[in-house]
């Protein structure tokens, strides 16, 4: 049988509900995968013992003909930030928990085990630098630039076989940036779609959790089962199709120009482009307001609300690390005049951009601008000085899925984004599983390049 560290969370659930392998047989595989892979520093609390016995548990109820769902015995990773009962957070306010945050209960009950705690930005905020306070994780392809921004242990967990899916948290950008640095797939849901009790905070308004993976099928599972105790009317992966008959695609040309994005990330769009043309969909170009708008806006909101939760933190936590107290203290600078001309600013987005959605389904264009970039060119404040991809999503509390389009000149994975209007979430997984069923970017795990 192929290496099971290879497989995807679908055909584990497969393999695992018809008997073929059980549920611990897959939690010692990936175990010795991520021993394997314990230089890429993505996993910083392993709770492989804990894994073992809810392995057995599970293998004992399928024994008894008992089954949770699609994702029972599968183990996967919760990145630093989500709170496990009795597990340490390292990253993000160096706690031992005593309660766990909704959406692990809702993992849980779907018969899924943890594996370990994954590396994040501390206090989710920013991307990897010098003086962090722990290894950062390693960026599968190479490993001298960033795996992206808060979300990274997962990505890399993810890219490189640790485990066959992830959650992360994104409140400008921290789950799908490092997917698409990473080459998986992250969604950011709906805002207020899935529950932020027991996740830590960075900025409350902004943040929400979300489901990452190697491919847009495995993201829906894992919608399925976060989602199944607020009954949700359809089935995210019955919802998936394999054409784009009749769905109506927006193409934000100026966010690629805005951001100063490269040659190769806008020709790999647009390549993506004609691929969703063929399957069916209508694409047009379409124009928001400037993305710089959209940033001006989102770094009041975020930068006031972190420094207000964080600023005890700030004075007195001697364990933080430079990077995070000089970002932090950027929200100390920022006067409540400013907090209110960005919220009415945001409300003023959205109603600019409702409309648009009365003739559109999706709106597509780059992640990022770019490659990642050298670790040791990061500057604690390099995120204030360009138009930011991600962040008109956070301010309009819509979905936006990160799936790969391509490779680089320099071998390193190329992402496009996509879009949708609110619960719609649905709509963007549809769309990023028929483009990588069509295109073949559907996501095999990477050895790390040393």
């Amino acid at each position: 049988m192929t290496d099971l560290h290879q497989l995807s969370l679908h055909a584990l659930s497969g393999l695992i509900g018809s008997r073929q392998i059980s549920a611990l047989e897959l939690t010692d595989a990936l175990i010795e995968r991520c021993n394997a892979m314990a230089s890429t520093s993505a996993m910083i609390t392993p709770t492989f013992e804990i894994a073992r016995d809810a392995a057995r548990l599970r293998d004992a109820e399928l024994a008894q003909g008992i089954s949770r769902g699609p994702l029972h015995g599968i183990p996967l990773g919760l990145k630093d930030a989500f709170a496990v009962q009795g597990v340490p957070t390292k990253l993000c306010g160096r706690t031992i928990p005593d309660t766990s945050a909704d959406v692990w209960h809702a993992l849980d009950a779907a018969g899924m085990a943890l594996l370990g705690k994954l590396h994040c930005a501390e206090f989710c905020l920013g991307a990897p630098g010098a003086q962090d306070m722990m290894p950062f994780a390693r960026n599968p392809f190479d490993p001298a630039r960033s795996p992206g921004a808060s979300s990274s242990g997962s990505a890399v967990a993810l890219a490189t076989g640790m485990v066959p899916a992830a959650l992360g948290t994104d409140t400008g950008g921290s789950i799908r940036i490092p997917a698409a640095f990473c080459g998986v797939v992250g969604l950011k849901p709906t805002g207020g779609l899935l529950s932020t009790k027991g996740i830590f905070p960075l900025a409350p308004a902004l943040d929400q959790a979300g489901p990452m993976a190697r491919d847009s099928r495995d993201c829906a599972m894992l919608m399925d089962a976060l989602l199944s105790g607020s009954s949700p009317s359809e089935s995210f992966a019955d919802a998936l199709t394999e054409r784009l008959d009749g769905v109506r695609i927006g193409y934000v040309a100026e966010f690629g120009a805005d951001a100063g994005a490269s040659p190769e990330q806008r020709t790999a769009v647009a390549q993506a482009l004609n691929v969703l043309t063929d399957l069916g969909a209508t694409v047009e170009e379409v124009a928001l307001p400037p993305l710089q708008v959209f940033t001006d806006c989102f770094l009041p909101l975020m930068l006031s609300e972190a420094y207000a939760l964080h600023a005890h933190a700030v004075i007195y936590d001697a364990d933080m690390s430079a990077n995070t107290r000089v970002r932090l203290q950027g929200g100390a600078q920022i006067d409540a005049d400013s907090v209110k001309r960005a919220k009415t600013q945001r409300a003023h987005l959205e109603q600019m951009v409702t409309p648009i959605w009365t003739r559109i389904d999706a709106l597509v264009f780059e992640v990022v601008p770019g490659d990642p970039p050298l670790i040791e060119t990061i500057h604690p404040l390099d995120y204030l000085k360009a138009p930011m991809l991600a962040v008109p999503a956070n301010l309009l509390n819509t979905p936006s899925l990160a799936v790969r389009c391509g490779t680089s000149q320099a071998g390193l994975p190329i992402g496009l984004q996509i879009l949708g209007p609110r619960y719609e979430d649905r709509t963007v997984l549809r769309i990023g599983h028929a483009y990588e069923q069509a295109s073949g970017h559907t996501g095999k795990p990477v050895e790390p390049v040393q």
